[in-house]
């Protein structure tokens, strides 16, 4: 875990379980991760695991989710954060 821990700033990384707080990590590695931190990801977590993630996140950005997409074939349509407003273009 000592790979990803500059990405969870916010936790204690010995706290963080790969298994119980898989959707959380994927998610912050997804997001921020470099080359390395994503080759571990893919290392621990099977393709549908992550895949399951990028449909259903309400965390990750447009543009992750849509870069993610690509890489996965999924459609636009079943992701969740390419199909929702965000919430500070209600205020506009």
């Amino acid at each position: 875990m000592n790979d990803i821990a500059e990405f969870f700033w916010d936790v204690d990384i010995r706290s963080l379980d790969t298994v119980k707080n898989k959707k959380f990590i994927i998610e912050r590695l997804l997001r921020y991760g470099r080359p390395e931190q994503i080759k571990w990801m893919i290392a621990r977590y099977s393709d549908s695991e992550i895949v399951e993630v990028v449909k259903s996140s309400r965390t990750i950005d447009k543009k992750t989710a849509n870069y993610w997409a690509l890489h996965y074939n999924i459609l636009p349509n079943e992701v969740l954060c390419l199909n929702r407003q965000l919430t500070h273009e209600c205020f506009y």
